[in-house]
This record gives C-alpha cells, sequence and structure tokens, in this order.
C-alpha cells in the first residue's frame, strides 16, 4: 500500500474512531455522574466497574490506531477502578479527585489526537502530539492502600489543539451510495404516495359511514319502531343495509391498502439494508498493523491471514462488532500463539499463525472464525484462576466437565495471566465478546486443543432487522424467547409436571434435561396457575447446554422491533433487550445463556439438599432473632400466611427448641447473642436427624464474605434485611418448605 493510501485509510480509521470515542466519553461522562450523585456503596461499586469496561474498550480501540497517550491514561483509569473494584483499595474523597482529573485528561488527549491532521503524501511525518500532563491531584495522589507504582514521567503541556473541544462533538459522517440505489429510493418514497393519498380518502368515507350509522342510531331512539311503524322499520332496514355494503367495501379498500403499503415498506427496507452494507475489509483494515504490535511488544512473531474480505455486512453490524473482534485478536495473540523459542520445542514455525475468515451463515447470519496455531486452552489454568477468583470452590473446579470449563473463559473478572499488562490480564476481554454477540441476537463458540491451537466462532446478523422469536407469558410477563433458542414446545399433563419438578430434570427422548418453571429462574415468585391441566413448556439450547423451561402460555411465533438497552442497563441478567410487539406493548426478549445458566445452579442447588420429610397438617416453623420486634414482626406475617410459628431469642435457645419438637423450618438473624445464626446453621447440618432441614437466613450482614459463609455452611436461601420485603420473607419459606 502507497504512502497516500495509508493516510486515506487513516483518515477514515480516525473518522469511525471518532464516533466511538464520543460514545465512550459520554458513558464516561455518565458514569462519573453517578458516582457524583452516589460515591459510596453498591452504587459506586457498580459505577466503578461499568467504567473499568469502558475505558478497557476504548483502550483496545486506541492501542489498535497506535494512540499512545489515550491508551495509557485509559490503562492508568482501568488500574484505579480495578482495584477498587476488587476491594484491593478504597474509594475514598482523594480517590474520587483523582478519578475525576484522570477522566478529564482522557478527555483532552482523545479531542488533541482526533484533531491532529494526518500527515499528506508529501508533507513530512508529524510526530504523536504528547498527551496533556497528569493534573496535580492525579500525579501526587495515588491511591489509598494500593500498591505503589512507578509514577508517570513528566509530559510537556500540549499545544491547545485546534477542533473540537474535550467533550468531543460528533462530525458528520458520510456514507458513499451508488446512484443506482438512490433512484430506488425516491422512486420507493414516490410509490408510498398513493396510499397515503387512498388513506386520506378512506378516512373520509369511514367518517361518513359514522355519520350515518350514527343518524340510524338516533332514528331508532327517537321512532316508534313497533306497531304501525312498518315504513320506518323498512328505512331502517334500507339503512342498515346500505351501511353494511359501505363497509364491506371499506374494509376491502383498507385491506388494499395496506398490501401496497407494506409491500413499499418492506422493499424500502430491503433497499435501505443495501444502502448500508460495506465490504468487511474495511472492517480487517486496522488488524495487520494491530497484530504486528501487539507481536512485538509480547516478544513473538505472528502471521496474521485474513479471508473473506469481500462480503457485505451491514454498516452497523461492523460497527458493532468490531470492539469484540479487536478483543479476540488481542486475546489470540497474547494467550494463544506460543512464544518463539516455545514453539520450536514444540516442533512448530517459530512464527505463528492467526487467521480470521468471514463467510455467510444460515438464517441471514455472517460467520466470523479466528482460529489461530497456538497451544490451546489450558484448562487447568482455567480451573485454577476460578478458583483464585472465588468464581469456584476447589471441589466444584475439579469436578466440573472440560465443556463447562471451557466456557469459563466468558466470565468477567477470570484471567489465567498473573500479571496485568497494558494487552491483557484483567480477563474482561472475552466478556465482551459474549456479551456484545448476544446483544446482537448472535452466538459464540469456542474450540481447542491442546497444543494444536484454538477456534472462536462468532455468528451475528448479516444486518440489523426486525427480531423474529416465540412469545410466552409466565407470571404476569410478556417474554419472547430467541427463534433460534427454542428447539420445540411441550405439553406436559399435572402428573408429568409434577414428576419433573420433584426431581428438577424432564426425559426427552431419551435424555435427562433440567427442567424448571420460567418464573423460577428469573427469580420471579410462583405462578398463580394452579397446576391443573396441560401446562406448557419450551425446550431451549444455547451452544452445548439445554434445558425445559416451563411457562404459563406460549403465544407462538411473532416479530418485535428490538428496542436495546441504554444506560444504566447495559447488561441486566437474563435479559437480552427490550421488544415493542405488533399490539404496541413491550416484552422482554430472553438472554438464553443466563436463564439456562441459573435453570442448572438450580437444579444443582436441590440436587444436592437432602429433601426434608414433610410432617402432616400446618408447617411448623421457628423464628430465630434477638430483636423482639422483628420476631414479632416474623411471626406476624407468616401466621397471616397461614404457618405455625414459635419463636427463640438466641441460637441457644433455638437449639433446645430443635431437640424437644419438630420443625418443618428455621427462619434465622445471623448475628445474635450466645450462639449467632451461622453456628445454629452449622450444628443443624451435623446433626443426622435434623441436616435435611430447612434454613433461612434473614441478617443485615451483606458483605459477599458473609453470603458465601451462609450459604456453605448449608443455609437454603440468604435474604438481606435492607431488601426485606414482606412477600419475599413468605415467598423464600414456600419455596424452602
Amino acid at each position: 500500500m502507497n504512502r497516500g493510501a495509508k493516510d486515506e485509510l487513516r483518515i477514515r480509521l480516525l473518522a469511525i474512531f471518532r464516533e466511538e470515542a464520543a460514545d465512550h466519553l459520554r458513558s464516561i461522562a455518565h458514569e462519573m455522574a453517578a458516582l457524583e450523585q452516589t460515591p459510596e456503596g453498591d452504587g459506586a461499586q457498580a459505577s466503578l466497574d461499568r467504567l473499568f469496561r469502558i475505558v478497557h474498550t476504548l483502550k483496545g480501540a486506541a492501542r489498535s490506531l497506535s494512540v499512545r497517550p489515550v491508551e495509557k491514561l485509559c490503562h492508568e483509569i482501568e488500574d484505579l477502578c480495578g482495584e477498587v473494584v476488587q476491594q484491593r483499595a478504597v474509594f475514598d474523597a482523594e480517590a474520587h479527585d483523582v478519578l475525576r482529573d484522570l477522566t478529564e485528561c482522557l478527555a483532552a488527549a482523545t479531542a488533541q489526537a482526533l484533531a491532529t491532521p494526518a500527515p499528506s503524501p508529501t508533507a513530512p511525518k508529524v510526530e504523536e502530539p504528547p498527551a496533556p500532563p497528569l493534573p496535580p491531584a492525579a500525579q501526587a495522589a495515588p491511591v489509598p492502600s494500593r500498591p505503589p507504582r512507578e509514577a508517570p514521567p513528566e509530559r510537556p503541556a500540549p499545544a491547545q489543539p485546534q477542533g473540537p473541544p474535550p467533550s468531543l462533538a460528533v462530525a458528520p459522517v458520510f456514507v458513499r451510495i451508488a446512484t443506482d440505489h438512490v433512484q430506488r429510493l425516491g422512486l420507493m418514497a414516490e410509490d408510498l404516495l398513493v396510499p397515503r393519498l387512498a388513506a386520506q380518502s378512506r378516512l373520509e368515507e369511514a367518517r361518513r359511514l359514522l355519520a350515518e350509522v350514527s343518524a340510524l342510531r338516533r332514528e331508532c331512539q327517537s321512532g316508534d319502531v313497533r306497531g304501525e311503524g312498518r315504513a320506518t322499520r323498512t328505512a331502517m332496514t334500507e339503512g342498515l343495509r346500505a351501511a353494511e355494503q359501505a363497509t364491506r367495501q371499506l374494509t376491502a379498500s383498507l385491506a388494499e391498502d395496506t398490501r401496497a403499503l407494506r409491500s413499499v415498506a418492506d422493499a424500502l427496507i430491503v433497499e435501505l439494508r443495501r444502502a448500508r452494507m460495506m465490504p468487511a475489509g474495511e472492517m480487517l483494515a486496522v488488524f495487520p498493523a494491530m497484530v504486528v504490535d501487539l507481536a512485538r511488544e509480547a516478544g513473538k512473531e505472528v502471521i496474521w491471514r485474513a479471508a473473506g474480505a469481500d462480503l457485505l455486512i451491514d454498516r452497523q453490524v461492523a460497527e458493532l462488532i468490531k470492539d469484540p473482534l479487536i478483543h479476540m485478536v488481542r486475546n489470540a495473540v497474547d494467550h494463544g500463539i506460543e512464544p518463539p523459542p516455545q514453539r520450536v520445542a514444540a516442533g512448530k514455525p517459530a512464527q505463528g499463525t492467526i487467521t480470521l475468515s468471514i463467510e455467510p451463515a444460515e438464517g441471514g447470519r455472517v460467520a466470523i472464525e479466528l482460529s489461530d496455531d497456538g497451544a490451546g486452552i489450558d484448562l487447568a489454568a482455567v480451573r485454577a484462576a476460578a478458583v483464585r477468583g472465588r468464581l469456584l470452590a476447589p471441589e466444584e473446579a475439579q469436578a466440573m466437565p472440560d465443556v463447562d470449563a471451557l466456557d469459563m473463559v466468558f466470565q468477567s473478572s477470570l484471567s489465567t495471566r498473573g500479571v496485568i499488562s497494558a494487552v491483557s490480564g484483567r480477563g474482561l476481554g472475552l466478556a465482551i465478546v459474549r456479551e456484545r454477540a448476544e446483544r446482537l441476537g448472535g452466538t459464540v463458540q469456542l474450540t481447542s486443543r491442546p497444543g494444536a491451537g484454538t477456534v472462536m466462532r462468532l455468528e451475528v446478523p448479516a444486518a440489523l432487522a426486525n427480531f423474529r422469536g416465540v412469545g410466552v407469558r409466565s407470571g404476569g410477563l410478556q417474554l419472547v424467547w430467541p427463534r433460534d433458542a427454542v428447539e420445540r414446545t411441550i405439553g406436559l399433563s399435572a402428573e408429568e409436571y409434577e414428576a419433573a419438578r420433584m426431581r428438577g430434570v424432564l426425559a426427552v427422548n431419551g435424555e435427562l434435561l433440567p427442567m424448571g418453571d420460567l418464573g423460577y429462574a428469573l427469580g420471579q415468585a410462583p405462578s398463580p396457575v394452579a397446576v391443573e391441566g396441560l401446562r406448557s413448556a419450551v425446550l431451549v439450547r444455547h451452544g452445548t447446554r439445554r434445558g425445559v423451561l416451563v411457562v404459563d402460555e406460549v403465544t407462538g411465533e411473532c416479530e418485535v422491533v428490538v428496542k436495546e438497552l441504554r444506560p444504566p442497563l447495559l447488561r441486566v441478567r437474563n435479559v437480552l433487550a427490550a421488544g415493542l410487539l405488533g399490539t404496541g406493548r413491550l416484552a422482554l426478549i430472553l438472554r438464553p445463556a443466563d436463564v439456562l445458566e441459573a435453570l442448572a445452579q438450580k437444579v444443582r442447588r436441590r440436587a444436592a439438599e437432602p429433601r426434608p420429610v414433610r410432617r402432616p397438617g400446618k408447617p411448623r416453623l421457628l423464628i430465630v432473632d434477638d430483636s423482639l420486634t422483628t420476631r414479632a414482626m416474623e411471626m406476624g406475617l407468616l401466621e397471616a400466611a397461614g404457618y405455625e410459628v414459635h419463636a427463640a431469642a438466641d441460637g441457644v435457645e433455638a437449639w433446645a427448641a430443635l431437640q424437644t419438637r419438630d420443625f418443618d423450618a428455621v427462619v434465622s438473624d445471623v448475628d445474635m447473642p450466645n450462639m449467632d445464626g451461622f453456628e445454629l446453621t452449622g450444628r443443624i447440618r451435623a446433626d443426622a436427624r435434623l441436616r435435611q432441614l430447612p434454613v433461612v437466613l434473614v441478617t443485615a450482614l451483606e458483605r459477599r464474605e458473609d453470603h458465601e459463609r451462609g450459604i456453605r455452611l448449608g443455609a437454603n436461601a440468604y435474604m438481606m434485611k435492607s431488601a426485606f420485603d414482606q412477600s419475599m420473607l413468605i415467598d423464600l419459606v414456600r419455596r424452602v418448605l
């Protein structure tokens, strides 16, 4: 590529980066505003976690264009946010000031980088502008409790940039469209005039018909339609016959107008999609140079290959998958390809190869496959990282099948790297890949062979269009499954449903699949629908995982207009997006991966818990709390719900009651004198007679460690007093019983 072509490409890529950076900076400003409102607690932690993800993605985009000042500042913000989120540092007022100064510097550095003109073919090379100097607060004030890092070098003050201010106002972006596309779009727009004018005429007809019917109604009310009113009845009959005929004609005309509008609108949408299409090669132009830079920094030798650059893809889809592709390529260079000495020792060429291919897939999709000939994924290292990150207990990690361990690499915060570098180590890249793919209604599949390499296949729609799914109702909610995720619907008799519900599995064609109520998997209250007659269920698949979800009703296939979730709802558990139905109602589009994971977890917990033997008659509960007010409140709620309730003031008194009477469940506080709720739970689980007794812990202790300790000791449920809700307590008791 000659110098002029390179400059033209960089200008085009910078224009794309300008829009992307503007979006990221707006999101950063939004999270900083949220931190100003809520500088402490869970809200601040959530904002810092989202801020971490945003700058991580912006850093990858900046690196791909060698915008080093932006990349370095993103790395600084990552360090600060990451250490606070992982509880290695506290986020006090001083740290808040540092973060505010760093984000302001980031906005200024981004604006300056984009304001610097690209060199012309004949002009001498323009050196990359230095980053704006860090403000005094950011230079002098390290984050409390944070390990000391080498102070950043002094940076000379930059000249005032000529261009957009640090807020990065988005510049106009131009798209090249062939003249024949424009002509066809113009003709289609003219075709819409005919049904539009016809609709106006039909409206006038409808108004005239309404007036006639109203007149007949008034005549009927005032005239004598009995006895001698034969003439009146005849006139009314003729009038109604004429109105009926006019209504038929109007209905036929409206049907024809609707058909014409649908035809023109569908053709217009298709033509607009074609106008938005671009060669995939434009999206891939940034990767050759990026791979060279990454390989040099990692001390590796990598050959980059690409195929399918001529395939047309929607420009908006290309923009949305660019960040995931960057993360995939970075992961392949840093984690996949081995250093040259290691490759030579394994009998491989010193140079590794990374290949990206793009090809059409079924259902109007495009498949993007990234493969490398590296060492493959070390599943032992993945299991160790999951244990180190407290995502799994050691025994769970060892018992986990290889296919599930491989899926763990998509978990946020999991990384097999022990050291965080500018390239990797934060465990976020592949989590972003899966999240973005699922937001587009796509899928990610990963295969790996030890010593032979890794293949990641990303399938997304070739163009953004209306979403087809399978509608269901559950717990009063209108929900939509992605059509590709639903294998079939199933009808269950009351006996089949009850037997499968008790076991947590259902036999389908000889295979045992996890089964549960969709509302239960989503964390809803039990469905009010009585278990009588035939129950409806859907068999859902995501990757290699399958499950059966029971619903109140399957409403059938539907087409929805996707409405993406906006900040701060960028990632909502179990929900992919919102969808606008043809009826004008909004429905939640479900995320199959999350729902199936929630179902699998509930089934695993149910299988691990021995089922208690229920006593005949009214269930008997033991309430344990050192607060008289809390005991009285919980007793009143549960007695009103139909339970026999007894109370104890602490763990010692409760333990004594358990030795003399039989109970069906225990609802206990944790922080109590003499014997706390943790010790009481441990004693119950260690007792051969009581180990099956359900235990619900209701406590003000909200630390993750306390929650994990309660579950580890064997509590069936753990409820925070800060989120106390009367119906929630009753629902928890019903579930554990």
